[in-house]
């Protein structure tokens, strides 16, 4: 499923965009699109921490207290790697939307070929994509995506999920359950352990070496299924 997200404090402007959105995902029925609608950034704000966060943001860049841009800006800070779009009256905004690395803008009014176009090439971008996963942590529901997931390691009654950054994510979550949702290219080479194959540098013959040269023990009965796996996805495609 895609998650879209449409701020904007006009309920002309948001009618016409919701009427849009339902054209484009008419027309596209090879992918499930979600579509939510806020007034203020406030509301969008909530959402994520609540629900996590969406695929795309399309924002209005002029809005009372807080304005697209901010919105965004904190949207980043909170690590969301989502498509955004600002809705906007005048080009003068391009620059500031380059800052908080926006996929584009369109000039109001919106019209529909310039909606379809847009969006429609941050679907096909979005839908290629690695797959996201909702985390929940103490703060709320985390967006992230699979592939900058490097391993997760379990501690009593956390689990620990770095990401390719350096960055780590605590959640209560059971490794269990974690790994039901990771798709191929993951491993679990040792019960506290969840290992992302494409930062795996290296194996001896009892644990596995990450690309940062972290260690991570290999249970003797997974050995020769890790050591299939690993080789299986360095060499894939040259078969």
């Amino acid at each position: 499923m895609i998650r879209i997200c449409i701020c904007d404090d006009k309920n002309e402007d948001l009618e016409v965009l919701a009427g849009y959105t339902r054209e484009l995902a008419d027309e596209n029925t090879r992918l499930v699109i979600q579509t939510d609608f806020f007034h203020t950034p406030d509301e969008v704000e909530e959402s994520v921490r609540q629900s996590g966060g969406y695929d795309l943001y399309i924002l209005d860049v002029l809005m009372p207290h807080i304005d697209g841009i901010e919105l965004a800006r904190r949207l980043r800070e909170r690590g969301e790697q989502a498509k955004i779009i600002f809705l906007t009256v005048s080009r003068e905004y391009a620059v500031d939307a380059f800052r908080v690395k926006a996929s584009g803008y369109l000039i109001k009014p919106v019209s529909k070929a310039d909606f379809f176009s847009l969006v429609a090439e941050c679907l096909d971008s979005i839908s290629e994509a690695d797959q996201a996963i909702l985390i929940k942590t103490k703060e709320g529901v985390r967006k992230i995506l699979a592939c900058d997931i490097t391993m997760v390691e379990s501690f009593d009654h956390e689990r620990v999920i770095t990401l390719a950054g350096g960055d780590a994510i605590i959640t209560s979550e059971t490794l269990s359950s974690l790994y039901g949702r990771f798709r191929k290219g993951f491993f679990r080479p040792h019960r506290a352990y969840i290992i992302n194959l494409d930062y795996v540098k290296g194996l001896s013959s009892a644990e596995l070496i990450m690309n940062d040269g972290y260690r991570v023990p290999i249970s003797r009965k997974l050995y020769g299924d890790f050591k299939k796996a690993y080789m299986d996805h360095t060499f894939r495609g040259l078969k």
